[in-house]
């Protein structure tokens, strides 16, 4: 039985969850370490990023009672700056002594403006951020696993935003960002599948982050349009997504899936 069941263990692996300190990327944290995973949090602010490394760690102590609690480290990293990513990236694995052989990509943002009016400055940087990021990432995460012959996995967190538009915002440098995303993430799993490296992207649908409700808190508006396009009528919590990331990141269980765009929104796109 033990070659036909999967495992979701992740013990005595790395991985960088870029976007570390946000809604998203901390509660994944929290999955992967109770996994066995050591974690490298990475995201803009290091200030916030290390209080949300000791909130991993008080987790560990208090709801997991761990005794041995895995290395987990907090790093400063703009994404959008290829030099940096890859400076960061070779820190990380000098720092925890050990290939990373997992990462996660929850680094992004949104903007709303109208396509008419979206500001050409504001529309680089977020797709340097968004698309470009996802790219940086990816490599400075392949080029040491493929130099050492070792397996690794990708998860890029790309949106329901790049297969439909949203509304009624208006958002089109996001849309077309996460639709590059899921296509990237389709490039790379073809170019790395001879290195045993698989690369997938998981599109949420709303998820209820903290930025998430700083836009809908107040707007009934904006929260009865998302819900009521959303079969399950309600918008999902963070950690829903944790079973995901687990299962695209596993070594036996979807060890023969590559260039998949999972598509977890509620629904959301049935309609």
């Amino acid at each position: 039985m033990s070659d036909i069941l999967p495992t979701f263990s992740k013990e005595g692996e790395v991985t960088i969850i870029t976007g570390g300190s946000g809604g998203l990327g901390s509660i994944i944290a929290k999955g992967l370490i109770a996994n066995g995973s050591e974690i490298a949090l990475l995201d803009m602010n290091l200030e916030r990023t290390q209080e949300s490394a000791n909130e991993l760690k008080k987790f560990c102590e208090e709801e997991l009672k761990l005794k041995d609690i895995p290395k987990i480290s907090a790093w400063a990293c703009n994404i959008a700056d290829a030099e940096n990513v890859d400076t960061v990236f070779a820190s990380v694995a000098e720092d925890h002594g050990k290939l990373v052989t997992n990462l996660v990509n929850c680094a992004g943002y949104c903007e709303n403006f109208a396509a008419e009016d979206y500001p050409a400055k504001n529309a680089e940087q977020l797709t340097k951020v968004n698309l470009l990021g996802s790219l940086y990432v990816s490599q400075s995460f392949a080029r040491p696993l493929i130099k050492a012959g070792k397996a690794g996995a990708v998860v890029l967190i790309g949106s329901m935003s790049g297969t439909i538009v949203n509304t009624p915002q208006n958002q089109v440098a996001y849309n077309m960002t996460k639709a590059g995303v899921i296509h990237l993430a389709r490039s790379l799993a073809c170019e790395w599948a001879t290195y045993n490296i698989r690369v997938n992207t998981l599109s949420p649908g709303y998820i209820l982050t903290p930025l998430t409700k700083n836009v809908i808190n107040g707007n009934a508006e904006m929260r009865e349009a998302w819900v009521s396009r959303v079969p399950m009528k309600r918008l999902s919590e963070p950690k829903e997504f944790i079973g995901s990331v687990l299962y695209l990141l596993s070594n036996s269980a979807s060890s023969y899936t590559t260039g998949h765009n999972l598509v977890v929104d509620g629904g959301y796109e049935c309609w």
